[in-house]
């Protein structure tokens, strides 16, 4: 008798403890989903705040392309807005339904995909800035060349293209700047620019002075080494920079004696 009650005393014992094992694990077990819906949940967070900074950068080199340059905006920025707004667009409920489900990983693609589109927007319209400033570029290498022989590379002009270059180069890449400002500066520039017309390089100062092809490409040689040489013009030539009188006191002709 004492011995029976003894076995079920410990047959209640072993039972409780497997109970209580039981539910230990099963708690183990609901703190680890816990843990992973929390983990996802905030990695859908980071991903939320990655497309938020990308967004935000698409629309500064939007606002540079179109307010700057004057470009009308690329479908493909509307495009890639739209679908930004679209899965950006989870409500708190969403991710918790999503968690409870394991479901998380399905927002988060989403979201992720969308900064990609972002991304692929933005790098379409740094490319097109860049021929804007390719093209810029050039015309104010062209006008320095010529406002090197005209003035000596060391009047208020010179100083207005160094400041278009430095707009250029970083100005426009800093996103912190604003682009209404950047606007405004670059709308100045093009007035001091337009102000200088007949030293915007060589095809104005061609037209403007009525120069020939022979004579521009004079110029050009002394643009590169300093000098020309007087047996390496014609009349035509020596007469049409005599006739400009920028020229005419700016470049010095070398007779060849050997």
């Amino acid at each position: 008798m004492v011995q029976s009650q003894l076995d079920d005393t410990l047959e209640e014992k072993v039972n409780q403890l497997g109970k209580k094992a039981e539910q230990a694990e099963q708690a183990q077990s609901i703190e680890a989903k816990v843990n992973r819906a929390r983990d996802n949940i905030q990695e859908l967070g980071r991903e939320l705040d990655s497309l938020d900074t990308a967004v935000s950068t698409l629309l500064f080199y939007d606002k540079i392309l179109t307010d700057v340059f004057g470009d009308e905006r690329h479908e493909e920025v509307d495009q890639a807005l739209r679908r930004a707004r679209d899965d950006s667009e989870i409500s708190d409920e969403d991710v918790l339904d999503a968690a409870e489900d394991r479901e998380t990983s399905s927002l988060t693609w989403a979201v992720d995909d969308a900064r990609q589109i972002v991304r692929n927007a933005r790098s379409t319209v740094i490319e097109e800035i860049r021929e804007h400033q390719r093209y810029w570029e050039d015309e104010i290498e062209s006008a320095r060349d010529l406002n090197q022989i005209i003035d000596g590379g060391s009047t208020g002009f010179d100083s207005i293209l160094d400041d278009m270059e430095s707009f250029l180069d970083s100005e426009i890449w800093d996103e912190d700047k604003n682009p209404s400002s950047l606007a405004s500066r670059w709308n100045l520039l093009q007035r001091k620019w337009e102000q200088n017309a007949g030293k915007h390089g060589w095809d104005s100062f061609q037209g403007e002075h009525g120069l020939s092809d022979e004579t521009v490409a004079a110029l050009q040689q002394f643009a590169d080494h300093g000098s020309v040489r007087l047996d390496q013009l014609s009349v035509s030539v020596i007469k049409e920079m005599k006739a400009v009188n920028e020229l005419e006191s700016a470049i010095r002709l070398e007779i060849d004696t050997q």
